[in-house]
């Protein structure tokens, strides 16, 4: 790894195969005589995508040979070129070149030369295809690449603060990674050796690759890449930065020119016996500013001895670096996650184009590992607050899914569920409106083995036929007016779970034979659609309608009752299970306490005696809201009576529901008897519908489907 050669592609489509290498960081002198004088440096500088890619300086008195030869100043693998083409030399008017008689000729500037030429400011040189551009100053050579100015510099400071004449190559991505291999053309010269260095590098980074993959952390994939070099590198020392803060990065954006973001992480030392001193020396940050800035690329810089802008001093306040190399570390999207810094002392070890190649393919491989590393650990984190998520949620799940109650009701209830869970079998649950027939089907979901798959609740009374249809078995883009898209139907989503459908008594007579053909386990077409769905799915129903009444009136299909019917949990009215009213209300009570962050202790006895009295009609939703308004209202420590909102006209004293029957004629229809109750209790509320749909325990929009039924048979 010694070559300090510098190999470029030819310029211009008729150039002959070949590459151009300049040996060293400064002209030196030959047996050629060259004239003394005192002008100014020069650079020759080459172009690459625009940019310029090598620079050779060129310091007075002295001379360039340039040819074939590879003893030459800049070598020209090229067979158009001679041996010893044309030099370069200083002389009192300015820097000279003069073809030595080749066979091809030079040309400077478009024309060709047969006499020795002075050369002017950004003067273009061209030998066996490659074109070299004469500057005095680096800055203006084209296409230069723009370096960050440091805070409070001026353009002045720029050229000294850069001696961009020791930067000797600059990339942006590695050619190990990003061109063929029979197109690495950096390394065209001794094209078999060449490709046998280019395969046995790739090898190399292809384990690294592999071993990045099984990195726990960045720390650990940093260690690896570090490892991987020193085995591959020979080098003095080397650092691993990375940036400090991911808050402080945006858009690729590093404070720029600010090296302060960097932080070192880990290093390696090399033939620490012949150093003086171990420890690791940073670069300069004029150096770091130019990789890391929103322009920076990775750089190779050899003859560095003594340049405080590249390097910086050891412990015996010298700058003893030979050569460099600094590779920034970039994501896909350009934003520096760090830097890679080698660096050696040793006149005989110095860093090639080739490994300036290698470091930064490093560098791109170490960008991909971090990357996933930090989308790993967010994908982590938030793996771990779903988890924890899931945890509240069941939780939450648990205490709703809780039968609260010690009667002999709630126990044949909790005997059943235990029962009927671990089965597939179609369950029907009967009761009135709010007794928690949901509660019901969610406890058989949540103790069967489809607990972790979805629970899917349907009101069937909610929807018009055609919308029912829909929702049960979706539809198609197009299927009617306003089917815009593909709708997935309820079947379809609780596919492997349960789908609970409530008041399945108001199913319309064709959705319940459809309904029905699925029940018995054949596919279903989504409405307007003909491709056959077919889905396992438990089916829980709930009413609290008569459906065998209904059976017998022809207002449903027999043949879906049986096939509903083949368990039947009766849950009973909240009013026929005594103690337990008062067991809900101070479960309600607690949950409303931690939601709220209320302090509510007790209920009072005349609170009680009021809960127990009460008939209600609305079940546990009643008494849940009830409780809920309890705990809203009061400031202090107690529920007591007056905390207690209950409709007088169904208190026990009152006569309540149960007198209202008997004071009816015995010779009367169920459905006239319902109608008479609403209007009754619309009467009560002087035809406030929100508040008589409270105390009837059923929706709004159940009791204006009601009121709009009574209206078409008045």
């Amino acid at each position: 790894m010694s070559d300090s050669s510098t190999t470029l592609p030819p310029h211009g489509d008729d150039s002959a195969s070949g590459s151009l290498s300049m040996n060293g960081g400064a002209a030196r002198n030959h047996d050629l005589e060259s004239p003394v004088g005192g002008i100014d440096g020069g650079y020759l500088v080459t172009q690459s995508a625009g940019r310029w890619s090598d620079v050779f300086r060129l310091s007075a008195p002295g001379q360039v040979i340039l040819g074939r030869s590879s003893t030459n100043d800049i070598a020209i693998r090229s067979e158009r070129a001679s041996r010893q083409h044309a030099r370069v030399w200083s002389s009192p008017d300015g820097w000279m070149i003069e073809d030595l008689g080749s066979r091809n000729g030079t040309s400077v500037s478009g024309r060709r030369i047969d006499s020795p030429t002075k050369l002017a400011d950004g003067d273009k040189i061209e030998i066996a295809g490659y074109s070299l551009q004469f500057v005095h100053q680096i800055q203006s050579a084209e296409g230069p690449v723009a370096s960050p100015l440091p805070a409070g510099a001026t353009e002045d400071h720029l050229t000294l603060a850069m001696e961009a004449a020791s930067i000797t190559d600059r990339r942006a991505k590695s050619e190990y990674l990003h061109s063929d291999l029979f197109e690495t053309k950096p390394f065209r010269a001794g094209l078999k050796d060449g490709l046998a260095q280019t395969e046995t590098a790739r090898a190399t980074l292809l384990q690294l690759a592999f071993e990045l993959a099984g990195a726990e952390s960045a720390a650990q994939a940093i260690e690896l890449v570090l490892d991987r070099l020193a085995a591959s590198i020979p080098f003095r020392s080397a650092g691993a930065f990375v940036v400090k803060s991911q808050s402080q990065k945006q858009a690729g954006h590093v404070a720029a020119a600010d090296s302060s973001n960097l932080v070192l992480v880990a290093t390696r030392h090399s033939n620490q016996s012949a150093l003086g001193s171990s420890s690791y020396r940073r670069p300069a940050d004029t150096a770091i500013a130019s990789v890391i800035g929103p322009d920076g690329q990775a750089i190779l810089a050899r003859n560095v001895a003594g340049d405080r802008t590249l390097a910086t001093e050891n412990s015996r306040g010298e700058i003893d670096a030979v050569s460099m190399i600094l590779a920034p570390v970039k994501d896909r999207e350009g934003n520096v996650l760090g830097m890679l810094h080698l660096l050696t002392t040793d006149k005989e070890t110095v860093f090639s184009p080739r490994d300036l190649e290698f470091v930064l393919a490093v560098a791109e491989i170490l960008a991909e590992s971090l990357r996933n590393l930090r989308v790993r650990g967010k994908l982590d984190r938030s793996l771990r607050r779903s988890q924890r998520q899931i945890q509240t949620l069941q939780k939450q799940i648990g205490g709703k899914v809780q039968i609260v109650g010690q009667s002999d009701a709630v126990r044949d209830i909790i005997e059943k569920i235990s029962l009927v869970a671990p089965t597939n079998a179609t369950v029907l649950v009967r009761g009135e409106s709010g007794v928690g027939k949901e509660l019901v089907a969610s406890a058989i979901h949540h103790a069967s083995g489809r607990a972790s798959a979805p629970l899917v609740c349907m009101n069937c009374a909610a929807l018009s036929p055609s919308l029912l249809e829909s929702e049960l078995f979706g539809h198609e883009k197009g299927a009617f007016t306003g089917a815009t898209d593909r709708k997935q139907g309820k079947f379809e989503a609780a596919d492997g779970g349960t789908l609970m459908l409530d008041e399945i008594g108001e199913m319309d007579a064709e959705i319940q034979a459809k309904f029905l053909r699925v029940l018995e386990g054949h596919p279903f077409e989504r409405v307007g659609g003909q491709s056959p769905i077919k889905v396992d799915v438990r089916v829980v129903a709930a009413t609290n309608r008569d459906l065998q009444a209904m059976v017998a009136d022809g207002k449903f299909r027999q043949d879906l009752f049986y096939r509903l019917h083949v368990v039947e949990i009766l849950v009973p009215p909240l009013r026929s299970r005594g103690s337990d009213i008062l067991l809900l209300a101070e479960h309600f009570l607690a949950q409303f306490n931690e939601q709220m962050g209320r302090r509510i202790t007790t209920i009072t006895e005349p609170a009680r005696r009021m809960l127990l009295d009460y008939r209600w009609p609305g079940n546990i939703r009643e008494l849940r809201n009830v409780i809920e308004r309890a705990v809203v209202l009061n400031a202090g420590s107690t529920i007591d009576a007056e905390h207690l909102l209950l409709t007088p006209a169904m208190s026990a004293g009152n006569g309540g529901a149960d007198s209202a029957v008997a004071s009816s004629p015995v010779e009367i229809s169920l459905a006239d008897l319902e109608r008479s109750h609403i209007e009754r209790v619309l009467r009560h509320t002087d035809g406030n519908k929100s508040r008589a749909a409270s105390i009837l325990g059923i929706e709004r929009s159940t009791l204006d489907r009601k009121l709009k039924k009574f209206n078409r048979y008045s």
